[in-house]
């Protein structure tokens, strides 16, 4: 199952097949031949696939380096480590650096071939649901800050996205569960037809019944693929709707300081918050927000790892970066498989739905 991300001459395949990460060397010898490689992962990763990394480096001009696995390591020490590690390695321009592992992998792998040596190629090897349907695709890369996440980074399209969902069968629980977020999400930003097939087939998907997550994960790639032709660097309007959920979302990871609590479960809580917004603006008719409610009320949400502080939420919300000119951007649904921008919603507005959802 290929398709692929049109966007000029920076266009590049996505390779969606179980088991095509053993063919890794093989499709990259073709694609890259008598390149250099540097490969990017973590310890859980490298740990769990280290015979698998060991066949690629005998095949392969390949050497591998490995960070501390976690959000709270998204930050600029580990980014100028992966930056320090290949300037030993006597790469060059022509070299393709590799993002083996999970989001936070494919973020900083990313920006560091966005800057080293003014930019050299990358391909993207995802293994994490998340990655697989979301963070892999679309040539956005970037480190966190204190002040709030990916605020540091740049748009630098991979070459290739090679997924192979049987990675997921390593995959943690939680893990699963944060990452089937974004798929959750594309149902509402999709259009009808992904709305359907999420409300249709939620529970087989969470269920990991292998076909139906096979065809949600092609069908999210193809639902991101397109929104990103059509507004690669979100200046249009268009790929802005992929951020529905975050806004919420990016300040309860700050307020637990981007470890206590997983993207995509910030996510769920985040879509929960949009839905709220809607209903609070009357943005939807009586039988769209039926129809919303009957997906949005099957989510089972995940625990918070503490209380919230409504002001906080709020106030870090401006440090987000789909902000402009100091003014709040969020994305709400109205129908089932369409999401609008809606700007300078008001301030108390938004403090009813974070009590009403967080109470």
């Amino acid at each position: 199952m290929n398709l692929a991300v049109n966007i000029g001459e920076k266009s590049y395949p996505i390779i969606l097949e179980p088991g095509c990460a053993q063919k890794l060397p093989e499709i990259l010898q073709q694609r890259f031949p008598g390149k250099k490689f540097v490969l990017i992962t973590n310890r859980t990763i490298a740990a769990l696939y280290a015979k698998l990394l060991n066949s690629w480096e005998s095949q392969l001009d390949l050497k591998s380096f490995t960070v501390p696995d976690g959000e709270m390591y998204k930050n600029i020490e580990t980014w100028s480590s992966i930056l320090d590690f290949m300037l030993g390695s006597s790469l060059d321009r022509t070299s393709v650096a590799i993002a083996f592992g999970g989001g936070v992998v494919g973020d900083m792998t990313g920006f560091a071939a966005a800057v080293f040596l003014r930019g050299i190629d990358y391909i993207q090897v995802p293994t994490t649901l998340l990655a697989m349907v979301d963070s892999s695709i679309g040539g956005k890369t970037a480190i966190d800050h204190p002040l709030g996440k990916n605020l540091i980074g740049a748009f630098h399209p991979p070459r290739l996205v090679l997924v192979d969902p049987q990675f997921l069968d390593t995959l943690s629980p939680r893990e699963f569960f944060s990452g089937y977020a974004e798929l959750f999400k594309h149902g509402f930003v999709g259009g009808r037809e992904m709305f359907k097939f999420v409300q249709k087939n939620h529970e087989s998907m969470l269920s990991k019944n292998a076909d139906i997550l096979l065809e949600g994960i092609y069908k999210s790639l193809s639902v991101k693929a397109n929104i990103v032709e059509q507004d690669q660097f979100e200046t249009k309007g268009l790929r802005a709707l992929l951020n529905l959920g975050h806004t919420f979302g990016h300040s309860l990871e700050r307020f637990f300081n981007f470890g206590d609590i997983l993207h995509g479960e910030a996510v769920y809580w985040g879509i929960k918050c949009a839905f709220e917004t809607a209903k609070q603006l009357k943005l939807m008719t009586p039988e769209n927000e039926a129809t919303i409610d009957s997906l949005v009320s099957r989510m089972k949400m995940p625990n918070l790892p503490g209380a919230i502080d409504p002001k906080k939420i709020y106030e870090y919300m401006f440090m987000d970066k789909k902000t402009e000119s100091g003014r709040l951007r969020f994305i709400i649904p109205v129908e089932p498989g369409k999401s609008v921008i809606i700007p300078d919603v008001p301030k108390e507005v938004i403090q009813s739905v974070l009590s009403i959802v967080f109470s």
